[in-house]
């Protein structure tokens, strides 16, 4: 992994990923589905980005919302390791989702390793990375994470809706019909 210190672009060269799925009922399958959540979670560090505005998807279709191609993704190595599960069928266990939760914080801390700057939001893009550079920032993401001030912060930041986010950044907002 590099990042361009007068671009601020996010290089991935690759990713390898070992998970256990207990028993491999079978491996080209479980390879796939190892790579496939590699892809989800690389895609959703560096250019996936959820925004909503009064409860919808601000995004409203793919034209505008940033998706890695084949040719962005980088070389994907995918370890199958089998433990026997005693409790699953065949001795297996799961091969879907659970290799993608790794993937956004290796990258994040890989960029952290590489430029000192902890990033708590995504997508990592090299806007945000520049903007960080420049003014000198120790983290990028939402306020109230890792604040010692106010511990309770986080997590009135997350209970708030998503319509009063809004209204708090641009009070020409409409509230919300309920």
């Amino acid at each position: 992994m590099s990042v361009d210190l007068e671009t601020g672009v996010l290089t991935v060269d690759r990713i390898t990923e070992a998970h256990d799925c207990g028993r491999a009922l079978n491996p080209p399958s479980v390879e796939g589905q190892i790579e496939g959540s590699a892809y989800m979670g690389y895609g959703e560090a560096v250019a996936e980005e959820q925004v909503f505005r009064g409860g919808l998807h601000k995004k409203p279709s793919l034209l505008e919302y940033k998706l890695p191609t084949s040719l962005d993704t980088p070389e994907l190595r995918s370890i199958v390791v089998e433990t026997i599960d005693a409790e699953g069928p065949f001795g297996a266990k799961e091969a879907g989702e659970g290799p993608l939760n790794p993937i956004i914080p290796a990258i994040a801390n890989a960029v952290y390793d590489a430029i000192g700057v902890r990033f708590d939001e995504t997508p990592i893009t090299a806007a945000k990375i520049l903007d960080a550079l420049q003014r000198n920032k120790a983290r990028v993401g939402p306020d109230g994470l890792g604040s010692q001030r106010d511990p309770k912060a986080a997590m009135r930041r997350l209970s708030a809706t998503t319509a009063a986010r809004e209204r708090k950044r641009d009070p020409s907002t409409p509230p919300v019909a309920r």
